[in-house]
């Protein structure tokens, strides 16, 4: 019979290591753990989002008419929304550039008003003086002091709420008689400033006249007892001077008081502000 090969002997732990020439202590750190390592998310991991193409592309024509008339109709719905809001947008400013004018126009009137109280009140002064002056050179008499009522401070006529929406351009929401009335208001402040300046300069020639016969400035009594025939008729002169410039001064007032006046009332047609302005001057100032 064949002999039985005989079993390797079992070789005690140490020498396998040792004959293999790894130690205990490399066999260790061979060892895998048993955790593996799993790697953070970064920007070319991270999920992305999982688009899905149509279920299916327009097979038929009517198909195809139904998408576009769908995309149509989406953007004729966007945009009359945008439109809508625009226009309320359009409404509320509109409502605020015309209450703001009805602002202006109130107080235009009201400062229109009391220039022409006052320049009423100065020409008739200035009235008095001239009948007191030709009275004095027709009868050779010694001449009075003269009085007037005192001047109170007037506010300088303005469009304060006209002139920001002119430059902010909502000006343009207006329709084009509302341009055109305020644009003519604006003319006329314009053109009364210089009119009050000629009046003001008038005033000023006759004080400083008036002042080469004052005893002591600014409260000293008037003494025109030596003022010759000629002094006199000079000082008639600049009294007739600043009675001119007051008229008409006062005649401008009266046509901005006729036009505001109907503006307010609610007054929108030009031409018949015009005619308002005109109808507002007295015959003797036509």
């Amino acid at each position: 019979m064949p002999e039985t090969p005989e079993s390797p002997k079992e070789l005690p732990l140490a020498e396998v290591t040792a004959a293999s020439g790894v130690t205990l202590a490399s066999a260790h750190e061979c060892e895998v753990p048993q955790t593996a390592h799993v790697p953070k998310p970064t920007k070319e991991n991270a999920p992305m989002l999982d688009v899905h193409p149509a279920h299916h592309a327009a097979s038929t024509w009517r198909d195809f008419f139904i998408h576009i008339a769908t995309i149509v109709l989406g953007l004729l719905i966007a945009v009359g929304l945008e439109q809508t809001v625009e226009y309320f947008h359009h409404r509320h400013q509109l409502h605020d550039v015309r209450q703001g004018i009805l602002a202006d126009a109130s107080l235009y009137l009201h400062d229109v008003d009391e220039l022409r109280l006052l320049n009423r009140q100065r020409i008739e002064d200035l009235n008095t003086r001239i009948q007191q002056l030709q009275a004095a050179l027709s009868h050779h008499q010694q001449l009075v002091s003269p009085i007037y009522r005192p001047t109170p401070p007037t506010n300088t006529i303005r469009l304060g709420n006209f002139s920001a929406a002119k430059a902010s351009g909502l000006v343009q929401l207006l329709n084009e008689d509302e341009i055109n009335i305020l644009s003519d208001a604006e003319v006329g402040v314009a053109k009364s400033e210089a009119l009050k300046e000629l009046a003001q300069e008038a005033t000023r020639k006759l004080v400083a006249f008036e002042q080469r016969f004052q005893t002591s400035y600014p409260k000293g009594a008037f003494d025109f007892a030596a003022a010759t025939p000629v002094q006199l008729n000079e000082y008639l002169g600049l009294l007739i001077e600043e009675r001119v410039r007051r008229a008409e001064y006062l005649a401008y007032l009266d046509e901005m008081h006729g036009g505001a006046t109907a503006f307010l009332k609610g007054q929108r047609d030009i031409q018949k502000i015009r005619h308002a302005e005109e109808d507002s001057l007295s015959p003797s100032q036509h």
